[in-house]
C-alpha cells in the first residue's frame, strides 16, 4: 500500500511545488484536475473547481487557492474580485492522482451567489 499523499506545508518553494504538481494526472477536460474544497475546521464542502498545473503550483507556492476558469479560459485566484479568499492549509491527492482535496480557511463566501457553500441547493433528503 502506498503512503498517503498529504501536503501540510503550504506555501512551499517553487521547485518542490513543481515537483509535486508534475506527479498528477491532468486528464479532465483536456488538461485539468478536479479540486474539491473543504473547510479545514468543519469539513463542510465549499465548492468544486478545476485546476491546471499552473493553478496548482500557484496555490502551493502562495497558500492562496487558484483555479482555472473554464468559462473565462484563464487562471484566477479565489477572491481576487470579491475578497472572499481561501487560505490553503492542507492538500490531499486522490488514489488516481487526478483530483485534489484542498482544506481551507474560507474568508467570506465560497459561492459567487453569496452562500458560504456552492452546495446550498438541497434536492433530496
Amino acid at each position: 500500500m502506498e503512503e498517503k499523499f498529504e501536503i501540510n506545508d503550504v506555501p512551499m518553494n517553487l521547485e518542490e511545488a513543481v515537483r509535486l504538481a508534475d506527479t498528477l494526472n491532468y486528464r479532465h477536460n483536456g488538461g485539468f484536475i478536479v479540486a474539491v474544497v473543504q473547510d479545514v475546521d468543519t469539513g463542510e464542502v465549499l465548492m468544486v473547481a478545476f485546476m491546471n498545473k499552473e493553478a496548482l503550483v500557484k496555490t502551493l507556492t502562495t497558500g492562496l487557492a487558484h483555479y482555472w476558469s473554464l468559462s473565462r479560459g484563464k487562471l484566477w485566484r479565489k477572491g481576487e474580485e470579491s475578497g472572499h479568499v481561501q487560505f490553503v492549509k492542507k492538500v490531499y491527492v486522490d488514489c488516481d492522482y487526478d483530483s485534489v482535496l484542498l482544506k481551507v480557511n474560507q474568508i467570506g463566501y465560497a459561492c459567487h451567489e453569496g452562500y458560504r457553500s456552492c452546495f446550498h441547493n438541497k434536492v433530496y433528503g
